[in-house]
């Protein structure tokens, strides 16, 4: 058992279903709303809360049962992080960011490198980026020496390992992409994130810089990440049999931030209501506000448009299963264009979930919203924040999925 201020877990994670894990999400909210302030300024949640997080399991949830992980299905997964991230929608994108890549280390590395990096115990956390920012460098003894900074690398405050996408050169020669998963005690964390960021302070994306650690041949996989046609191979389903570690990232990795952004906006729906039972309307005859018709619709429109975002992230990760599915019965082939799809319908729940913020957080008052470490403004920030993410930009996206519709081959995203 393990007490934090008055938070208590019970239970252990050795014995939990999916179900169970989302209620123990749910359960740590109040204890994540009294840390929101030291985790901004922290830049990341307290060890203690990471503590708590690995008891519950939830850096086990994606990784395979076969290294001591909970093997759950990325619905579960998703569903859990919009609980973490209603209570604190920072340490929702850092653990997002850092246990949801117990998918591609089970998918895209073989046996042994998994079996070094994650162990008999399921501990394995890394962020991961996709665009490369340094190199991987074939020495004569066939390990790779690594060299670079990577920035944004979300989730690295507690991660056991980092996965970063590297130019190969071989021979003096550059030979393409890859993915490098390099150990804890191989990268420095930069302390850059958390006095910069307007918002999403607590959400660890500091940067990570990585000068000549050498790792063996099987820590490096050949590919691009951030392409929607082809890809990276995916031995862990054949080692392991389920479908979802023959997936392919591009039909993943938007489903991770969607589910931090909605449950980012179920954090401020839970303000707004907060405010409309302590508030009065202006004028001469004040009444509390949820009874004032123009507060009920405002609040109405808002957790419509919330409720509709979460369906389609829900959807979408349900849709991602399905294909992983049938694409292993077909040799592991994806269509871009379905991978696109999954792309797409994200991209607008996430515009749902922002304009229900913008909504609270403009109709919540100067004295809210306006404040200064108001929790409104807060979760305002966050949103904004995350929205210049270039993995949320919809337009440049919708032109990209057109033109592969139309088969005039876009341009990769990197």
């Amino acid at each position: 058992m393990t007490a934090v201020a008055n938070h208590t877990v019970e239970h252990s994670s050795s014995e939990s279903s999916p179900e169970e894990l989302i209620e123990r999400a749910r359960s740590f909210r109040d204890h994540l709303l009294a840390e929101q302030d030291s985790t901004d300024a922290r830049g990341t949640y307290s060890p203690e809360t990471h503590e708590l997080f690995k008891e519950a399991g939830f850096y086990r949830t994606l990784l395979p049962q076969r290294f001591g992980g909970l093997e759950y299905d990325v619905t579960s997964f998703v569903r859990m992080i919009i609980e973490i991230a209603r209570g604190c929608p920072g340490s929702g994108w850092c653990l997002c960011l850092a246990s949801g890549h117990g998918l591609q280390i089970g998918g895209l590395f073989d046996e042994k490198a998994q079996s070094e990096a994650i162990g008999p115990g399921g501990d394995f956390a890394a962020p991961m980026r996709g665009v490369p920012m340094g190199t991987a460098t074939l020495q004569d003894d066939g390990r790779w020496s690594v060299d670079g900074t990577w920035d944004y690398c979300s989730g690295s405050p507690y991660s056991t390992h980092a996965i970063l996408a590297v130019r190969l050169i071989e021979g003096g020669e550059k030979t393409g992409q890859g993915l490098a998963l390099v150990p804890r005690n191989g990268w420095i964390l930069q302390d850059d994130w958390k006095e910069r960021a307007f918002g999403m302070r607590g959400s660890g994306s500091n940067s990570i810089t990585v000068a000549g650690t050498a790792v063996p041949e099987e820590n490096v996989v050949r590919g691009s990440l951030l392409q929607f046609r082809g890809g990276l191979k995916t031995p862990g389903y054949e080692l392991h049999g389920n479908p979802m570690y023959g997936g392919h990232p591009m039909g993943y990795l938007q489903l991770e931030i969607t589910s931090v952004l909605v449950g980012c906006a179920w954090a401020a729906l839970d303000e707004y209501e907060r405010i409309l039972r302590t508030k009065k309307t202006m004028g001469p005859n004040p009444l509390p506000r949820f009874t004032s018709p123009d507060f009920q619709r405002y609040w109405g429109v808002a957790a419509g448009k919330i409720r509709a975002a979460e369906d389609i992230l829900v959807k979408m990760s349900q849709h991602y299963s399905e294909l992983c599915a049938s694409s292993v019965q077909d040799g592991g082939e994806f269509e871009p264009e379905d991978l696109m799809n999954i792309n797409a319908s994200t991209h607008h729940a996430v515009n749902l979930a922002w304009e229900a913020v913008e909504l609270l957080f403009r109709t919540s008052g100067t004295s809210e919203g306006g404040r200064n470490g108001s929790r409104m403004q807060r979760y305002y920030r966050d949103m904004s924040t995350a929205r210049t993410n270039v993995g949320l930009q919809w337009e440049t996206f919708a032109q990209m999925f057109a033109q592969e519709h139309f088969d005039l081959s876009p341009a990769p995203l990197a």
